[in-house]
């Protein structure tokens, strides 16, 4: 068994692969790979780690070989993408630090019944006037007005980035919509995140639009999976998702900072 000895979480991800975002709002270390860890040795530092950084809550995302190993010191399911690694699904498992007395509500349970009674109909993606949509690999140009444009958050995103495009919808010549795109080619998959869309624009068109220009995109480079994590009190963005035919994979509970509060996210996915 190895034993790791670093001082700082940047060194032993460094060390062993690892990919992790820690998000200091929402109080959360996230690992999006372990990379080639230990795991006798790397649950023992990383919770070290977390009760020293007051840390309320650790999350990795792992297959499910690795995920019986977690389930022996506390951590559970929250979530998962099937068949994300080949044959085997994507685990989201997570861990609280402090008692876990976050509750799904009401409110966000009635969005995922009413989004999932959508996935049956039959969504039309053509724009009722001319649209356009362009790949751009400059992420941080600017393109549309954050003053008028409704923003649908997700997670804080990880600093290393295997392939990160952002999408761009334009009709007559001016950007109406945009989201980003970030491809993992080692696991053959990609998110899809930070849906916006100018105000009076039909959300659910535009987006519907979007999506399906991503997943063609993406499907010619030979990616398999496609998933989105989103607020789970937004029924517009479920919605989107469900109609989109995305399958609901779970629901991750105080994963982000979002309009000043902890928010939970919901996580869907779907076979290109």
């Amino acid at each position: 068994m190895e034993h790791y000895i670093c001082e700082t979480l940047d060194e032993l991800a460094q060390k062993i692969d690892a990919v992790y975002v820690e998000d200091r709002k929402a109080q959360t270390l996230r690992f999006e790979s372990v990379g080639n860890a230990e795991l006798s040795s790397f649950v023992p530092f990383i919770k070290q780690h977390a009760y020293k950084k007051d840390i309320k809550k650790l999350s990795v995302k792992v297959s499910e070989a690795q995920a019986i190993y977690f389930f022996q010191h506390g951590f559970k399911i929250e979530a998962s993408i099937l068949a994300y690694y080949g044959l085997q699904d994507a685990i989201f498992l997570v861990y609280f630090l402090d008692d876990d007395t976050s509750q799904i509500n009401e409110r966000q349970n009635e969005i995922i019944d009413k989004a999932l009674a959508l996935q049956t109909k039959a969504i039309d993606v053509t724009y009722p006037e001319k649209i356009e949509i362009t790949p751009d690999a400059n992420i941080d140009s600017p393109q549309l007005n954050n003053d008028q444009v409704i923003s649908f958050s997700g997670r804080l995103k990880t600093s290393e980035n295997d392939d990160v495009m952002v999408f761009n919808a334009s009709k007559n010549n001016e950007v109406i919509a945009s989201a980003t795109a970030q491809y993992n080619p080692e696991d053959s998959a990609v998110e899809f995140a930070a849906f916006m869309v100018n105000l009076g624009e039909d959300i659910h068109t535009v987006i519907s639009a979007l999506i399906n220009y991503m997943q063609m995109h993406y499907r010619a480079k030979g990616c398999e999976t496609a998933f989105t994590i989103v607020n789970a009190n937004s029924l517009t963005i479920n919605s989107v998702c469900a109609e989109n035919q995305f399958d609901f994979g779970g629901t991750l509970k105080n994963e982000s900072f979002i309009d000043g509060k902890l928010t939970h996210l919901n996580t869907w996915f779907k076979r290109l």
